[in-house]
């Protein structure tokens, strides 16, 4: 996991104007890049995180359960999306 690249994409996507740039391109993919592969340390990182960050990036929800499929990352977003709801 690249923290340092997750927190770089979060600050530069909260400087810039969201309405131009493909979110998917720029913000969810590169993301996904930087969580890396273990679902332990990407779900505790979340858990972690501001709820505003967490609605920024919250459409990368959807890409981890894809990724990793198990009811209990399934459990764990679902808790994440109650949090910022």
């Amino acid at each position: 996991m690249d923290k340092n690249e997750i927190e770089r994409l979060i600050q530069w996507w909260k400087g810039i104007d969201t309405q131009g740039p493909n979110i998917v391109e720029y913000l969810i993919d590169p993301l996904m890049k930087a969580f890396g592969d273990d679902v332990n340390e990407i779900l505790a990182y979340l858990n972690d995180m501001s709820n505003d960050d967490l609605s920024i990036i919250s459409g990368c929800f959807e890409r981890i359960y894809g990724k990793f499929m198990t009811e209990d990352v399934w459990d764990a977003l679902v808790a994440l999306e109650q949090r910022i709801k």
